[in-house]
């Protein structure tokens, strides 16, 4: 399955942390309760600049579900977290950037993914939590490369 989750660039950052540690652990929202090793996971990250428009920025992959609170503390990612793992949440994913010829996408896609984007190819929502990709979006979504990560 493929999922679109967002991430509030207050609360943490997600480009450095990926670009550094290659692998995350994220709190498992109910929404995504039924989230399954192997799925997609493409992040969807909200602007710091209120003016600037949401994207999807990384195609990712899921490693271990369920994980606790004392599992996701493995990778210390606490210099990007500004918000303490979502205030300890029940339970955590653990996502990695897709390697090789996947994981983040430049810029230019970045764009053609914003939520205007996304919305004109088969997005209903405003993207308030983790939702299902829909086959018409998910064709939008897969019609962009991503880029090798270092």
């Amino acid at each position: 399955m493929d999922w679109i989750i967002p991430s509030d660039s207050k609360c943490y950052e997600l480009d450095r942390a990926l670009l550094k540690l290659k692998t995350i652990f994220w709190a498992q929202n109910p929404r995504i309760k039924n989230i399954a090793v192997g799925d997609i996971v493409y992040i969807y990250e909200t602007p710091l600049n209120k003016k600037a428009e949401g994207r999807i920025g990384w195609k990712c992959k899921v490693l271990v579900v369920k994980a606790s609170y004392e599992e996701s503390k493995s990778i210390d990612d606490s210099e990007f977290d500004h918000d303490d793992k979502s205030k300890h949440a029940d339970s955590y994913i653990k996502i990695t950037a897709l390697g090789n010829d996947l994981g983040k996408y430049d810029e230019e896609s970045r764009k053609k993914l914003s939520l205007n984007e996304l919305r004109n190819n088969g997005l209903k929502s405003n993207l308030q939590g983790a939702e299902r990709v829909k086959p018409q979006l998910l064709k939008y979504i897969s019609s962009f490369e991503v880029h090798k990560l270092d």
